[in-house]
């Protein structure tokens, strides 16, 4: 079954990594929205710039890994027509839109929402399937 990853699971992913080629191939079974690379990207720039926990040259090094990673990676978008359902979503459950985003993209597609967020999980839980890690992950 296929999994919607969010910037949760992807950073811990990569991060956690024993390779590049086992990132190839979770990443090539699995999808990411089409926000997680500026989620990801907004990230790594913290650690880098304001917290000063990631050199450039690390940081350069994740955001060309993380190309190189989602070139070969399913990316789906939230549809026009979706929006109110993930505006409500995020109202009735006060998340961001975000991770509202997530939710409404695992459950219409019937994909399994792999986060590393507690929170997001707690509250995806009561619409679509989630999990923490990804078999051999």
């Amino acid at each position: 079954m296929k999994h919607l990853l969010d910037a949760s699971h992807v950073l811990w992913a990569i991060k956690s990594s024993t390779g590049e080629e086992d990132l190839l191939r979770l990443f090539g079974e699995n999808c990411i929205l089409d926000l997680t690379k500026y989620e990801i990207g907004n990230g790594l720039w913290k650690e880098h710039t304001l917290h000063k926990s990631m050199e450039e040259d690390e940081f350069h090094e994740f955001l060309s890994l993380f190309g190189r990673i989602i070139q070969r990676t399913q990316i789906l978008s939230v549809e026009a027509e979706e929006l109110p359902q993930v505006g409500d979503l995020a109202a009735k459950e006060r998340i961001t839109f975000y991770d509202a985003s997530y939710i409404i993209v695992a459950k219409t597609r019937n994909l399994t929402l792999a986060t590393r967020d507690a929170r997001l999980s707690k509250v995806a839980s009561k619409y679509a399937k989630t999990a923490s890690r990804i078999e051999g992950r």
